[in-house]
């Protein structure tokens, strides 16, 4: 409710909050410039996503491989993951994301992959074959859109071409487009993206 700015610093693997008009940092947890893996630093962070009840995950990252779970203030809760290619294990934890149901999408880039865990961090589910992942985005689906039954939909960037990859929430997919190259709608790397009420995406 206080449209506070979080701001992921990957290089000073801190995490910056800052009051909704930029004039104030609020906060900054972790340690400028200091990467370890423990309860009070990160290890070049990527992403962050909010659980409904407003703790904060931190995809921490490229040299951690761990998603870190913080209370609504910032502190430290749990953190789960570690480096590998089994189940709950990352290489490259690069992107985030939460659906209504507090399922937690976690971008695993270098295992070419997406994990799914409930809010505990248990894993349930991995979506393979997908060639270089970098982003995961939780909508509600448009008006008109009957492809997950009014269930949320789960888009995916992946970057080996562009390609953007629409699933509903278990993992089926639904649709893809190639958008690769120096043409309009193209992309060289599509790094992030967003998507406003009306279903258009930025990115």
């Amino acid at each position: 409710p206080d449209h506070r700015v979080w701001v992921v610093g990957e290089t000073k693997s801190v995490v910056y909050v800052f009051s909704n008009d930029g004039k104030q940092l609020l906060k900054t947890i972790g340690v400028e410039g200091v990467a370890a893996e423990d309860e009070t630093h990160f290890g070049r962070p990527q992403d962050l996503a909010f659980l409904p009840d407003g703790s904060v995950l931190v995809a921490d990252g490229l040299t951690n491989a761990r998603v870190v779970k913080l209370d609504r203030d910032g502190k430290f809760v749990m953190a789960f993951g570690g480096h590998g290619s089994g189940p709950g294990q990352f290489n490259a934890v690069h992107g985030i994301d939460v659906d209504r149901n507090g399922r937690i999408y976690v971008v695993d880039r270098n295992n070419k992959r997406v994990q799914v865990f409930d809010p505990q961090g248990r894993h349930l589910a991995s979506w393979p074959n997908i060639r270089f992942p970098n982003h995961v985005q939780v909508t509600d689906p448009v008006p008109g859109d009957t492809s997950t039954n009014g269930g949320q939909v789960v888009w995916v960037a992946d970057n080996q071409t562009a390609m953007v990859i629409k699933f509903d929430t278990s993992g089926n997919q639904l649709f893809s487009w190639y958008a690769s190259g120096p043409v309009p709608g193209g992309f060289g790397e599509l790094h992030q993206f967003s998507l406003d009420s009306k279903g258009n995406v930025y990115a």
